[in-house]
């Protein structure tokens, strides 16, 4: 599925011929048909890997902003592993805990 994304963004860039523009109408079918075919589950695996990379990028710009320590090192494996082991419900679970605190907090 993301394959085929990449596929279409590639092929829908400005310019071209008519050969690219047919190759992307077919790309953005396969793509549809892929969507309906696999239904809400693909969107919330896409959105998870999403906040996944952030959340990894994110690590890892506070692990090198700091002098390393064995005992950051550890802490940073640990967090690496979290992230790396959440599930949706998990994702979805303090999403929702996040959202009715800040709606607490107004």
């Amino acid at each position: 599925m993301v394959e085929q994304i990449r596929k279409l963004r590639d092929l829908n860039r400005p310019g071209g011929s008519w050969w690219r523009r047919r190759r992307e109408w077919r790309a953005r079918e396969r793509l549809v048909d892929m969507m309906m075919a696999s239904g809400p589950e693909l969107l919330n695996e896409a959105e998870l890997r999403h906040w996944k990379s952030h959340a990894m990028v994110e690590l890892l710009l506070k692990f090198t902003d700091s002098p390393m320590k064995k005992d950051d090192t550890v802490k940073a494996l640990t967090r690496m592993e979290t992230v790396n082991a959440v599930t949706y419900e998990d994702y979805q679970r303090a999403k929702k805990a996040l959202a009715e605190k800040e709606a607490a907090a107004s």
